[in-house]
């Protein structure tokens, strides 16, 4: 058995494999034995059927099996030999014809097609960006009151400006007049802000570097693995219809992306990272180091049960993760931070008449619907936090803790 690699054009290749029925026989005929000895046929005690009607009944399946085995063995083995570094898996090479019929082929030769990795450059300090530090204006303090006491109605009528509306909304504070209580409404919203617009920076940013940072793909084998890939679910007209505004922005990203956290090290999450999010998340900032050993025991399988739970996990590096590569590209992107408030914010960052809720085609998270943050506004019982679901379809950018 050998293999071949050529080039098919710019980041495309074929590798041939070239088998004899000597390299997988004897694999068969020991597969075929252990049929023997465990089948049971009317007329024979087990182990006793004779060998040519085993091979009769089973032998075309299990050449088949036997075949495909070594063929995608000698395949992993020629990327792994070769450092090949491709995107999707290999597919048949459609130019090229393939052996149809084993058992009356002593020698064959199969062609795998595969899309190669572009080399890319990505200058993070050359691409500009802007930030937004927004701040609550009084008017959108005076709204977010005014919901407030809609919200806590009594009697049908609003909630008064008092001690007994402050304490609800804001119970851990000693709140005693409206300009105190303002002034923590324009925090808590600010708060809030601060969530809006670092994922706004990261979709903004996801949208620059893809378009900025250029490359080429083997584009005709991306379309071709798409579709193999979505086991019927998508046909080639759709992946056509788009390709362009979706799909291919996310591989540009995910090439992007992968570039970005090779050359840097320290966006790989760490466990002890993921377990930080969980304890803020649930407990808010506790203060560890003053628990008994007790309290901690029981904090830390709280924090071990939401970990093992695979789509909490999963949803959580998520948020790390973006948490992480924010923070890394303010500092590495060439960043404008623009003060406004949150209406002028908005204006900025999406076009007119569109609410805040844009999709990015290129990230692989779906955003949730950006509406105007506010304090507490209902009465209710204080509800356990979770950490919020998050759609992905694609690697994100660091790699994550195993």
């Amino acid at each position: 058995m050998k293999t071949l690699q050529t080039a098919k054009g710019d980041l495309l290749a074929t590798i041939q494999i070239d088998i004899d029925k000597a390299d997988y026989a004897e694999d068969v005929k020991k597969e075929l034995k252990n049929y023997q000895h465990k089948a049971t046929l009317p007329g024979f005690r087990q182990g006793k059927v004779p060998f040519g009607m085993i091979e009769k009944m089973y032998g075309s399946a299990v050449t088949f099996d036997k075949l495909n085995k070594k063929v995608s063995e000698a395949l992993n083995k020629h990327i792994l030999d070769n450092k090949l570094d491709i995107m999707g898996y290999p597919l048949s090479d459609p130019d090229k014809q393939q052996p149809t019929d084993p058992e009356t082929q002593d020698t064959m030769s199969f062609f795998f097609e595969v899309g190669l990795k572009p080399e890319i450059k990505v200058d993070l300090a050359k691409i500009a960006i802007n930030d937004y530090n927004i701040k609550a204006s009084d008017k959108e303090v005076s709204e977010t009151i005014k919901r407030i006491q809609e919200g806590n109605k009594k009697d049908d009528k609003p909630a008064e400006l008092n001690e007994e509306l402050f304490k609800l909304i804001f119970p851990t504070k000693d709140i005693k007049d409206e300009k105190a209580f303002r002034k923590e409404v324009a925090a808590e919203m600010e708060r809030q802000y601060v969530v809006e617009a670092e994922r706004m920076f990261l979709n903004n940013a996801i949208d620059k570097l893809v378009s900025e940072v250029k490359f080429d793909m083997p584009d005709a084998f991306l379309k071709r693995w798409i579709v193999a890939n979505s086991e019927g679910k998508i046909n080639e007209e759709d992946v056509e219809k788009n390709y362009d505004s979706v799909y291919s922005k996310t591989f540009r990203w995910q090439l992007i992306e992968e570039n970005i956290a090779k050359a840097n090290p320290e966006l790989v999450l760490k466990e002890e990272e993921l377990r930080e999010f969980v304890t803020k998340m649930y407990f808010g900032q506790l203060d560890l180091a003053g628990m008994d050993e007790d309290m901690k025991k029981r904090l830390n399988g709280i924090v071990d049960s939401v970990l093992k739970d695979e789509n909490q996990r999963e949803n959580i590096k998520n948020q790390v993760a973006d948490n992480k590569v924010t923070a890394f590209l303010k500092k590495a992107m060439k960043v404008k931070v623009i003060d406004t408030d949150y209406e002028g914010f908005v204006k900025a960052v999406l076009p007119q008449e569109e609410k805040p809720a844009k999709k990015t085609a290129a990230k692989k998270t779906t955003a949730k619907k950006e509406e105007k943050p506010a304090v507490k506004e209902e009465k209710a019982e204080k509800a356990e936090k979770k950490p919020a679901a998050k759609k992905t379809t694609a690697k994100k950018t660091t790699k994550k803790a195993e």
